[in-house]
């Protein structure tokens, strides 16, 4: 049987993991709002500063995810020798920490920049 710690701490790692996906809300909105601005000031015709943006937003977010999904796959490999359906659960927890690492790096250090 399972020491009731251990279910705790998996519920405890679950509600952080949802709450820290859940504060990245208004990052992600802004970043996408200030883009979106200064793409329809610029309309049809980006500037060179525009196009880069542009370029960047792509390739960072195609990044993020393929660092995220490698993390969490080298993760899930656990998975074949967890002990147990608490095991598992710790194991699938960890995973959704590690994809979600990069995605929110990236986020906030977008948001930072483009706050200036």
């Amino acid at each position: 049987m399972h020491e009731p710690f251990e279910f705790l701490e998996l519920w405890r790692r679950q509600a952080a993991l949802a709450g820290g996906f859940a504060a990245l809300a208004p990052a992600a909105g802004f970043v996408v709002a200030t883009r979106l601005a200064r793409m329809a000031v610029e309309g049809g015709q980006p500037s060179a500063k525009g196009a880069s943006e542009a370029q960047r937003m792509l390739s960072e977010k195609v990044a993020a995810a393929f660092e995220g999904g490698v993390a969490a796959s080298r993760v899930m490999a656990g998975l074949a020798v967890a002990a147990g359906p608490v095991a598992a659960a710790r194991v699938m927890v960890q995973a959704g920490e590690a994809a979600l690492r990069p995605s929110a790096r990236r986020l906030k250090a977008n948001a930072r920049r483009l706050a200036r």
